[in-house]
């Protein structure tokens, strides 16, 4: 854990009243005459990037950073990583430090994708021959093909981040420092990293610079809130986005006007008719029409999903368990036709299909799914063993066959890009063994958003708003 003073020695970082100023010239001749001058008299004015910020942070433990730009986040980092120096106050760490701060950096733009993985890994502290025992596992984890032998100038935003991020994954760090890095990276990479912080984060040190509120609150056990330079707030994760998002309104706020209205507004969306006539069908499926259909669907702004089924030649995920069945199969289904969907709506009822190869006797099967987004933060998932009534355990004989079938209703996804893992094990809720676990075996792309607000959303029937105002 951390707290804002401590003096204990096990710590990993240590940051006691750290203050850093830096000197601001009015023009390049003042910068002369102060070079002239020494002590004697200042043609400048300080800038206190950071003042009197304190906090403990243990091995085992995360912390979260976030603050508006110039609230000095990035500044903080940079001493900690012995970049700069605190005009006052100390820092202490313990341990190897890997950072990825910003964007290639410690990268030599002419050297190619390998000089620099020796160039990067020795800045960190490895020996060459233990970069040279580590580079297929760099090189595999960047996954950027032959452009490790071409310069890195020639390299996209996103190869520079594979690139800085795997060696990073491979030093063996202390304590790990992510400054908004992976903000460029695409989804199957993104989700590999936040499975490497993930595991990174249980018995070493994290520390976590991000604007992205549901990514701290996976990530980190604590986080802190800069403004100004200052520390403002420090604690949990959900109290200091709270406070965060509320000095953000706070300051938005005070740039709107209202304009108060002397007469009744009723502002209200009807609901479009979902058929043209209801005459003649059941009283179930007018039921199911109401409950599952988003009144906005017909329109352009509807939730589209684009999917990417699971096809082994292009799936760069990753896979483990026992090896005693093996996941072949992963997609989604129209609920009508049953045919593989390309597109979806979010909103609509789909069935997610599992399906697996015995290669041993396997007496008690689970099937099981997790919907993740890019920081890796569950959104839901469901196994075998919640289907109500239960389904009756039958033994998965070698070579057989196991189908497992969610059908649900696929919720509201704001833009941006998700995925689904797949399981298989053997036994019960709270005694099994992993026999396949397929990290990202499809991926959603949300294309466009109908959510007000919130990581998932649901289908709304009917909104309506009515204002009543004195005259």
């Amino acid at each position: 854990m951390f707290s804002p003073v401590s003096t204990s020695n096990s710590s990993s970082i240590q940051v006691h009243e750290v203050g850093k100023y830096f000197q601001i010239y009015s023009n390049s001749g003042d910068r002369l005459k102060q070079l002239f001058s020494g002590k004697r008299r200042r043609y400048f004015h300080e800038f206190w990037a950071i003042r009197n910020v304190s906090f403990e942070l243990c091995k085992g433990s995360s912390l979260g950073i976030v603050g508006r730009n110039g609230s000095g986040k990035s500044t903080l980092l940079q001493m900690i990583c012995g970049m700069i120096r605190p005009s006052e106050g100390y820092i202490h760490t313990n341990g190897r430090i890997a950072a990825l701060l910003e964007l290639g950096s410690g990268f030599n733009p002419e050297f190619t994708g390998v000089e620099n993985i020796f160039l990067n890994a020795s800045l960190l502290g490895l020996s060459r021959r233990e970069t040279e025992l580590k580079l297929d596992d760099i090189l595999g984890f960047a996954d950027i093909g032959d452009f490790v032998n071409q310069p890195v100038k020639t390299y996209s935003s996103g190869m520079a981040v594979r690139l800085a991020f795997s060696v990073v994954a491979h030093v063996e760090a202390d304590i790990l420092i992510v400054d908004e890095a992976l903000a460029v990276g695409d989804a199957y990479f993104t989700q590999k990293c936040m499975r490497f912080i993930q595991r990174h984060r249980e018995d070493n040190c994290l520390l976590f610079v991000s604007h992205d509120a549901s990514a701290v609150m996976s990530l980190c056990d604590n986080a802190m809130l800069l403004e100004d330079g200052t520390l403002k707030k420090i604690g949990t994760p959900k109290q200091v986005i709270t406070e965060y998002m509320k000095s953000l309104h706070d300051e938005n706020s005070s740039y709107i006007g209202i304009v108060p209205q002397s007469s009744v507004n009723i502002l209200e969306t009807v609901q479009p008719q979902q058929c043209e006539s209801t005459e003649g069908l059941a009283a179930e499926q007018i039921v199911n029409v109401d409950k599952w259909s988003d009144y906005r669907s017909e329109l352009v702004n509807s939730n589209l999903l684009t999917i990417c089924r699971f096809e082994e030649s292009v799936l760069t995920s990753e896979s483990f368990g026992t090896g005693k069945a093996e996941i072949v199969n992963v997609c989604l289904l129209n609920d009508s036709t049953k045919l593989p969907l390309i597109v979806a709506l979010g909103g609509e009822i789909i069935t997610l299909r599992i399906e697996a190869c015995a290669k041993s006797y396997i007496e008690k099967p689970i099937a099981g799914f997790i919907l993740k987004n890019d920081k890796g933060l569950t959104l839901l998932g469901d196994n075998t063993l919640n289907a109500y009534p239960p389904i009756e355990s039958v033994p998965l004989h070698v070579a057989g066959i196991l189908i497992a079938e969610f059908r649900f209703t696929l919720p509201l996804l704001p833009v941006g890009t998700y995925s689904i893992t797949a399981s298989i094990a053997e036994g019960t809720q709270n005694d099994h063994s992993l026999l396949h676990w397929l990290n990202d075996a499809i991926v959603l792309r949300s294309e466009c958003n109908n959510i007000a607000a919130g990581l998932a959303g649901v289908a709304m029937h009917h909104i309506k708003l009515t204002v009543n105002c004195e005259t």
